[in-house]
C-alpha cells in the first residue's frame, strides 16, 4: 500500500464489470491533472475476465466474499483503505466523460471548504440501447416519493453513480449498513441548508441496459431503498404515478 496521501481516492464495487469496467478505468487513467489520485476497488468475488482485466491497471484492490458485499459498509471499507482528501465514488460502469471529470469533480470542494460533496451529471451512452428506465431524468426519478425527495433536498438525489465527498465529511457521516440507497442515507445525514451538496460538472456515461426481469427486480429493491431511508408511499401515489407513466413517450 503506497502511505503517500493522495489528493483524491476513486473508489469503484466491482462484480464481473467486464469491458466496460476497463473502459472506465482508462478513462479515468488519461485524465488530464495535476492532482495526485489512486484508483481503490472493493471486488467481492469476479469471475477471472474482470480480475484480468484489474491487473491491467496500477489499483488498489481489496477483495472480500460476495456475501460480504453491503452498498454501504463495502464503500466504507473502501473509504477506510483510502488515502485522498476526497473521495470520489462511481459505478464500475460509470465511464468518465472527458478528460478533465476528475478536476471538475473536485474544484467546487477546493474552491468552497463548506461544501461537503459533489453531485456529477449522468448521461446515457449513446451506443447502448436501454429498456424504459434511463439513469437520470424524468424516466429515473418519476414515481411520488422519489419526486417529494428531491423537492426536499433542494433538486438533487444524491447518487453513487459519481460523487465525491470531502474526506472529514465521510469521516463525520460514513454510509454505515446499507442494503441499497447509500447515498440517499448520506444525503440526509449531511443535509441542512442545502448548500452542503453541490452540483459538479464533471459528467460520467452510465446507462441501464436492463430487460424485463431486471427492470422489476430494480423497481423492487427502488421501493426498498426508499423505505430504508424513511420514504412514505401510499396506494394512492402508485395508483396516480402508474397514470402519469402512461402518457409518457416510448423511449
Amino acid at each position: 500500500k503506497n502511505l503517500r496521501v493522495m489528493d483524491a481516492s476513486i473508489i469503484i464495487p466491482t462484480y464481473n464489470g467486464g469491458e466496460l469496467l476497463r473502459r472506465t478505468l482508462k478513462a479515468i487513467y488519461t485524465q488530464q491533472t495535476r492532482k495526485s489520485f489512486e484508483v481503490v476497488i472493493v471486488d467481492s468475488g469476479s469471475k477471472p475476465d474482470t480480475k484480468q482485466i484489474l491487473q491491467e491497471f496500477p489499483i488498489e484492490l481489496i477483495e472480500i466474499d460476495n456475501s460480504e458485499f453491503n452498498h454501504g459498509l463495502t464503500r466504507d471499507l473502501a473509504a477506510e483503505h483510502a488515502s485522498g482528501e476526497f473521495l470520489l465514488f462511481i459505478n464500475q460502469d460509470a465511464e468518465p466523460g472527458d478528460v478533465k471529470w476528475l478536476d471538475q469533480m473536485l474544484q467546487p470542494m477546493i474552491e468552497n471548504p463548506a461544501i461537503a460533496a459533489v453531485q456529477g451529471g449522468i448521461r446515457e451512452r449513446n451506443d447502448m440501447q436501454r429498456f424504459f428506465w434511463d439513469s437520470c431524468g424524468e424516466t429515473f426519478y418519476f414515481t411520488s416519493e422519489s419526486k417529494n425527495w428531491i423537492g426536499r433536498y433542494h433538486n438533487m438525489g444524491f447518487s453513487t453513480v459519481n460523487c465525491a465527498i470531502r474526506r472529514s465529511a465521510w469521516q463525520q457521516h460514513p454510509f454505515g449498513k446499507m442494503d441499497i440507497f447509500e447515498d440517499k442515507g448520506f444525503q440526509a445525514q449531511v443535509h441542512q441548508q442545502g448548500h452542503e451538496i453541490v452540483y459538479a460538472d464533471g459528467f460520467v456515461y452510465h446507462t441501464h441496459d436492463y430487460n424485463f426481469q431486471q427492470l422489476k427486480r430494480r423497481c423492487i429493491d427502488e421501493g426498498y431503498g426508499w423505505h430504508l431511508v424513511g420514504e412514505n408511499y401510499a396506494l394512492s401515489s402508485c395508483i396516480k404515478d402508474m397514470f402519469v407513466m402512461a402518457n409518457y413517450k416510448k423511449l
